[in-house]
């Protein structure tokens, strides 16, 4: 496990390559189970038939500025008042 950490850069403590071996094999055992399937004759997808969902991407007119700030919690100088996401006071 050790091995393995090192190769993928991560940098684990002794006590977690302990933890996570017994996980790691779990899943090679997995890998190791798919590799004996007989597979002659299946071909391979790229999708399993799945459809695009988004909508068209077409241009449409936006809400009225004054509208859109009546909505707003705080407003300063026609601009959206929030707080500050690091220290300092608004």
């Amino acid at each position: 496990m050790r091995e393995t950490a090192d190769l993928a850069r991560l940098d684990l403590s002794d006590e977690e390559c302990a933890r996570l071996e017994p996980e790691l094999d779990s899943i090679l055992e997995h890998f190791k189970a798919l590799s004996e399937l007989d597979l002659e004759g299946v071909e391979g997808t790229a999708s399993v038939g799945l459809q695009d969902v988004t909508r068209p991407d077409v241009p449409q007119g936006s809400m009225d500025p004054e509208t859109l700030l009546a909505r707003a919690p705080r407003e300063r100088d026609s601009h959206y008042q929030v707080p500050r996401a690091v220290g300092g006071s608004e």
